[in-house]
């Protein structure tokens, strides 16, 4: 992705797909920041009464630098949360 693209995911607060290899696997995550989780998980209970996320990851912003550096920390723990 480039700058504008990072500018765009930010902005929306949410990026899904975000695929990580790595000599033990594949892990694939999906991004929020606080505050469009909230308003996600809040219209999906109020549509159809439940949330599920597989991998959910919240970051501070939708950030590529965020989401490199949560990703760092996690494979340092060995992607055990």
């Amino acid at each position: 992705m480039d700058e504008r693209d990072w500018i765009m995911q930010e902005t929306k607060g949410w990026i899904g797909g975000v695929t990580v290899v790595w000599d033990g696997g594949i892990r694939v995550f999906e991004v929020y920041d606080p505050v469009r989780l909230a308003q996600t998980v809040g219209l999906e209970i109020e549509q159809i009464g439940r949330f599920t996320a597989r991998s959910l990851l919240v970051v501070p912003s939708v950030t590529r630098e965020n989401i490199e550096a949560a990703i760092s920390a996690l494979a340092e723990g060995g992607f055990r949360a």
